[in-house]
């Protein structure tokens, strides 16, 4: 992608791996910072819809780890614009690391809806993925994850995480998608 130098306007041909980088002008010999956005426009996301109905069910077939799994699973399929934006393989394998993962939920989920929000904002749809709610998801599931270390009150709230908190959540974040990806399909068939 072009982009002109702020201090002289020479064109420069930048990619999505310099987005955040401090860049050198070949004309003018300053520096600039290249815009974030250049990850975002160099490689598009490729969300997918998915029933919600079916993510809830197959929530509960599976004891919550197919929430698990698959929500750290959408990391990979958003550009990354940070350099600490985790991959797929990455979110999921620190999610099952004990102790850390207690930290890990709360970065992963957060980040997750900040970066679906981001996706939705350079569509023009209003930021609807749930950010709001995955703190309080996590520490509600870290406390059920320590509580249950050392009594059996803790399975219960661990129990209540895995039977309402989390399957809301999860519900949410794909609703959030399926609007996305409902949008664009949308405004490429009025392109077509």
């Amino acid at each position: 992608m072009k982009f002109d130098c702020p201090q002289c306007g020479r064109p420069t041909e930048l990619s999505e791996r310099d987005a955040g980088r401090t860049i050198r002008c070949g004309g003018c010999g300053k520096s600039f910072v290249a815009p974030e956005e250049l990850a975002t426009v160099g490689r598009p996301h490729s969300l997918s819809h998915f029933p919600v109905a079916s993510l809830v069910l197959l929530h509960y077939v599976t004891a919550g780890l197919f929430s698990i799994v698959y929500l750290n699973l959408l990391h990979d399929r958003m550009p990354r614009l940070r350099r600490d934006d985790p991959s797929a393989t990455v979110a999921i394998g620190l999610c099952f690391v004990p102790i850390f993962n207690l930290y890990w939920f709360f970065f992963s989920y957060h980040r997750l809806c900040l970066r679906i929000n981001e996706q939705r904002r350079l569509n023009g749809l209003p930021e609807t993925a749930p950010q709001w709610l995955s703190i309080p998801v996590c520490a509600l599931l870290a406390c059920g994850l320590l509580a249950s270390l050392f009594t059996a009150a803790g399975m219960y709230v661990l129990g209540t995480v895995g039977a309402v908190a989390m399957p809301v959540f999860a519900a949410l974040v794909q609703h959030s998608i399926n609007e996305l990806c409902a949008y664009q399909h949308a405004r490429t068939a009025a392109a077509i």
